[in-house]
């Protein structure tokens, strides 16, 4: 499903954020993105949610070179992405439900379906956000806007989620509410990607491990121990 060859990142007048990174990661895959501050998660985390090209090297993703495809198809893509960015970025004058319900419109459904609005409906149960609903994205707190993000991100039933560090924001009674649910997506066959630097999660939830370190990164083909 995602396949990375050579894949390096600089900023200008920065050194090599990655140095020629190469790993693949299967349908129905959880990989782990570990790594200190600096190390370049977030970067290769961008790279692969289609959010930025990578200075050189090759990205596929669903079988398509992302360097090379149509924009039709790059649309299609991801649209079959969830992707959870570590600075959340919601539209501060809808509510809760409606920044949620925007982000399954433009996954593809024009009119948000009965069984969309239940899923919804769940997600914010399970989040603890039942009495946010009607609130307004700026009227919420930094926690909050992040398991708002992560409800968007899974209402679209996407192939694959990208997660920057999804419980870092979280009061410990949430982070495993949230982990919860991005667990059940992965038992339904959704791919996920993680980045994180709770190692309470990688220890309860052992899953295959990507080290970042000096730009490169080592593969912990089994369950990793952090």
């Amino acid at each position: 499903m995602i396949a990375l060859k050579g894949v390096s990142k600089w900023y200008v007048n920065q050194p090599r954020v990655l140095d020629q990174v190469s790993f693949d990661v299967k349908q129905g895959g959880f990989l782990y993105v570990l790594g200190g501050t600096g190390a370049g998660k977030s970067s290769l985390l961008r790279i692969i949610a289609t959010q930025e090209p990578p200075s050189s090297g090759t990205v596929s993703l669903f079988g398509y070179d992302l360097a090379r495809v149509q924009v039709s198809t790059l649309r299609t893509i991801r649209r079959a992405l969830g992707f959870i960015p570590q600075n959340v970025a919601l539209i501060p004058d809808l509510s809760v439900y409606d920044n949620i319900a925007l982000s399954v419109s433009l996954a593809g459904q024009k009119v948000l379906a009965s069984v969309s609005q239940s899923k919804i409906s769940e997600l914010l149960h399970g989040l603890g956000l039942e009495d946010r609903r009607y609130a307004l994205a700026r009227t919420l707190s930094g926690g909050e806007s992040q398991r708002v993000a992560v409800a968007r991100a899974l209402a679209r039933k996407p192939e694959l989620i990208i997660a920057d560090e999804p419980t870092g924001a979280q009061d410990r009674q949430y982070v495993w509410s949230l982990m919860e649910l991005l667990m059940k997506a992965h038992k339904a066959g959704t791919t996920i990607i993680l980045a994180t630097h709770d190692r309470e999660i990688v220890r309860r939830l052992r899953k295959q491990c990507a080290v970042l370190k000096g730009g490169h990164v080592t593969i912990e083909e089994s369950a990793c121990f952090y």
